[in-house]
């Protein structure tokens, strides 16, 4: 029936949602199934409907995570000019908010100590994400004609996500806040765009 198969895969992106959060804010290993299922309004014998395993329910939360970011990089660069779009985004991604937020954040700055011991059907989804993700900034630095936009892209992409992960990871807030800021005013520079004229929180 068209009803079940509809049903069943909201269900799935339901618990994929959930695992998604989990995920980024706990880490793969501190996630549990049980746990996961409830709060998806769901029992725990039902998980087994929808994927083999925790790995490959791991394995299919990737996608959704680099699907958030892309949204926000489509909002931030959507009818606005190539330069306005990536300083907007920049500004997004080196913010407060979200450096608070690691339930919703970026994946690669969230599991950033996890990545390594994913599984390999989990990697290959990081991959994929991270190629997408630096193909989507190459874009618009090559039409801003800056040179080796891929290299440069690839170059950005790194200090965003070591940036974030690091304002995370001290305990001092102004030292978080300077961590970002010093990044927010490096990346623009080396996009060859405006500097920075306020913290965007």
């Amino acid at each position: 029936m068209r009803y079940a198969a509809e049903h069943k895969d909201l269900t799935r992106e339901r618990v994929l949602r959930e695992a998604a959060k989990a995920i980024r804010q706990h880490g793969p290993d501190g996630i549990g199934v049980a746990d996961l299922m409830a709060k998806a309004g769901l029992t725990h014998g039902g998980f087994y409907a929808h994927f083999t395993s925790k790995d490959d329910l791991i394995s299919e939360a990737i996608p959704v995570m680099f699907a958030d970011r892309a949204e926000l990089f489509r909002k931030c660069t959507e009818g606005v000019g190539p330069a306005e779009g990536l300083a907007q985004y920049f500004d997004r991604y080196l913010s407060a908010r979200h450096r608070d937020r690691r339930d919703r954040g970026c994946p690669l700055a969230a599991l950033s100590a996890d990545l390594a011991r994913l599984p390999a059907a989990a990697r290959r989804r990081v991959e994929t994400g991270v190629r997408e993700a630096t193909r989507a900034i190459a874009e618009l630095l090559r039409v801003l004609g800056r040179e080796q936009p891929e290299q440069l892209a690839a170059s950005i992409l790194a200090e965003l996500v070591g940036a974030l992960a690091l304002a995370r990871a001290v305990p001092s807030v102004a030292l978080s806040e300077e961590i970002l800021g010093a990044a927010r005013q490096s990346v623009r520079s080396r996009a060859a765009l405006p500097p920075v004229s306020a913290d965007p929180h």
